[in-house]
């Protein structure tokens, strides 16, 4: 008998699985309790173990970064590794989580110069393509494992951030994370999309501030990387100042992009949505009012949605 012909009971009753693996919302580190938080570290800590010095480096960076607030107290006095993992055990334990992503975004830093400068071998059968899209992929190898755990126990405890390729995101339904986010910006982690990634980056930072500004700054960093992938697109490049609209057509007329009758009026009226919610609540105008958490997250799904059907193509 196969392992997969084996049922777990959560499996098959629905009260157990809710006892086992009740749903807590997405909640902010802040509101883990000191035992949630000691159960978490646990889970993970293994990744921060003395076979490398990627704990070492997250602390050096953290207080280099951020020298007035100092966080890496025993490391600030003696730079030794004992020293760093004493003092990432005490953030990840004792600090916000402003704090600790911070410290985790020095710590993937670690993990991504490790292999940074590597060289990897092209095969004479691959195309420059192929070759790009597999050291891509070497280079984010160890990347991607740390950023599963982390992501996979972060669930269980209901913390409201993703680790992606990009940086922390938003968590959003389980189902929207695995089919549309997490593929779309493994897909935009290459070089080419340097200008996509910054303003998703910075409209996912600004949507994570949770006040009026940044849900309409994140609109707005939200349409910029639209824009800036639609440009890539049809010009090989970002900074043209061409609207979503007339960049559509250009992609279709390139085909770049669906050009279906279905695809056409998704694209129109997508556009025509986004647009409204820029004018209406991003920065890139003076406001008619304040975007709220709803309005951002909207905007963010759409163009994710957008690009996950152009790169499907």
């Amino acid at each position: 008998m196969s392992k997969s012909a084996f049922k777990f009971w959560s499996a098959a009753q629905i009260e157990a699985l809710k006892e086992l693996h009740p749903t807590l919302g997405h909640r902010s580190w802040n509101e883990l309790s000191t035992q949630e938080k000691d159960n978490v570290w646990y889970y993970l800590k293994n990744n921060f173990s003395d076979k490398n010095l990627r704990t070492f480096f997250a602390i050096y960076c953290l207080n280099e970064n951020h020298k007035y607030r100092s966080y890496g107290k025993h490391f600030l006095h003696d730079q030794t590794e004992q020293s760093a993992r004493m003092d990432f055990e005490h953030i990840f334990r004792n600090e916000s989580q402003n704090v600790l992503l911070e410290l985790f975004s020095c710590f993937c830093r670690a993990i991504l110069v490790e292999r940074a400068d590597k060289p990897l071998y092209k095969s004479s059968n691959e195309t420059d393509e192929e070759f790009r899209d597999r050291l891509n992929e070497y280079r984010h190898e160890d990347f991607d494992k740390f950023a599963e755990r982390l992501n996979d126990v972060f669930e269980h405890y209901g913390v409201n951030v993703l680790l992606a390729r990009q940086g922390f995101i938003p968590r959003q339904d389980d189902k929207i994370t695995k089919e549309i986010y997490i593929p779309v910006l493994q897909s935009l982690s290459t070089e080419n999309w340097a200008s996509v990634n910054r303003d998703l980056r910075d409209a996912f930072k600004a949507y994570q501030e949770k006040t009026d500004q940044g849900y309409s700054n994140s609109i707005t960093h939200a349409v910029t990387a639209l824009q800036a992938f639609l440009q890539i697109i049809v010009d090989g490049k970002a900074g043209s100042s061409e609207g979503v609209a007339s960049l559509i057509k250009k992609a279709q007329e390139k085909g770049a992009i669906p050009t279906d009758k279905f695809s056409s009026e998704i694209f129109k009226n997508l556009d025509a949505i986004l647009m409204r919610e820029r004018g209406k609540t991003g920065d890139a105008h003076p406001k008619q009012e304040y975007a709220d958490e709803k309005n951002a997250r909207l905007v963010l799904n759409l163009v994710m949605v957008f690009i996950q059907h152009c790169i499907q193509k």
